[in-house]
């Protein structure tokens, strides 16, 4: 089976953002479309889209005249890119975390919390800089004496960040994601690491599910997402995290945890620790609850 490619480069965001969205809505219909941050000093953004058919080319050339952007298709034949990665990839030691894949059972430690990771196609094995920070966090946060019984992680991917604050602190974890992929892997990995019942997750964008308010006011709030969610997110992270609780923001480079920390400080979030790696910085933030009027 062919799996075709399609890609390029635009000039923002917005941009990006948006002829996503119109890629979305072609016929043949992509099975999964998504933009990044490729260049944040000149402002690059790629785009890429996935289809089981040839693209149709009358829509990519007015796709291309609508945004001046040029478009590119690329074939490529079906790998089981799944197993291929997951027997590759090198388990993780963190403290008292250890992640691994379904091929490296043989090497779980007794002293160690163990959490298999079943990658699909969702972000989150424990190897990217962002996610290691995250990890790190939560457990420099329980050091500390953290006592979070209600944790929420919103853009879960695979449930790591959930299950690492699970077994290591047993909060209960309401975990959050857009994608349905995200979604069923992750309650995939939640059963196969035997998380209890009331540990739940929910398709949503943000904090938007309507379930979210029945599950209390979280101590914990996870998001290693993207800069502009983040922004976005201020507001509803005011509403469901309890005063005196704990957020964890990541997935943005240094200059932009600036101007985020500068977005919370304005709703009163006040910082408790920053965590480098490479060119990604991690935030931890405490919510002191509204100004008084």
């Amino acid at each position: 089976m062919i799996t075709y490619i399609l890609t390029g480069l635009m000039r923002d965001e917005s941009s990006a953002r948006e002829i996503s969205s119109l890629i979305e809505k072609m016929n043949p219909t992509p099975i999964g479309t998504g933009f990044f941050e490729l260049d944040e000093r000149n402002s690059t953004w790629e785009i890429e889209a996935y289809f089981t058919e040839r693209p149709n080319t009358g829509q990519l050339v007015l796709l291309q005249g609508m945004f001046k952007v040029e478009l590119h298709i690329s074939a490529m034949k079906k790998v089981d890119w799944v197993t291929k990665v997951q027997k590759n990839l090198t388990p993780i030691s963190i403290g008292v975390i250890y992640i691994h894949s379904t091929h490296h059972r043989d090497k779980l430690s007794i002293n160690k919390k163990n959490i298999e990771i079943q990658a699909a196609m969702a972000f989150g094995t424990g190897h990217h800089a962002t996610t290691r920070s995250c990890i790190n966090l939560i457990l420099y946060l329980l050091r500390k004496k953290g006592n979070f019984r209600r944790a929420a992680d919103i853009g879960c991917g695979t449930g790591i960040l959930s299950m690492v604050a699970a077994k290591s602190s047993g909060a209960i974890i309401t975990a959050l994601d857009n994608d349905l992929t995200a979604v069923e892997t992750t309650r995939t990995n939640f059963a196969k690491n035997k998380l209890s019942s009331r540990n739940i997750v929910l398709r949503s964008t943000g904090l938007r599910n309507s379930f979210v308010s029945e599950r209390g006011k979280f101590d914990l709030i996870f998001a290693n997402i993207l800069f502009q969610p983040l922004k976005n997110l201020v507001k509803s992270v005011c509403r469901y995290l309890k005063p005196g609780g704990t957020i964890i923001l990541s997935g943005i480079s240094q200059q932009q945890a600036i101007t985020i920390e500068t977005i919370y400080y304005n709703h009163n979030f006040r910082r408790v620790k920053v965590l480098k790696e490479g060119p990604w910085t991690s935030l931890v933030l405490r919510y002191w609850g509204k100004y008084k009027t």
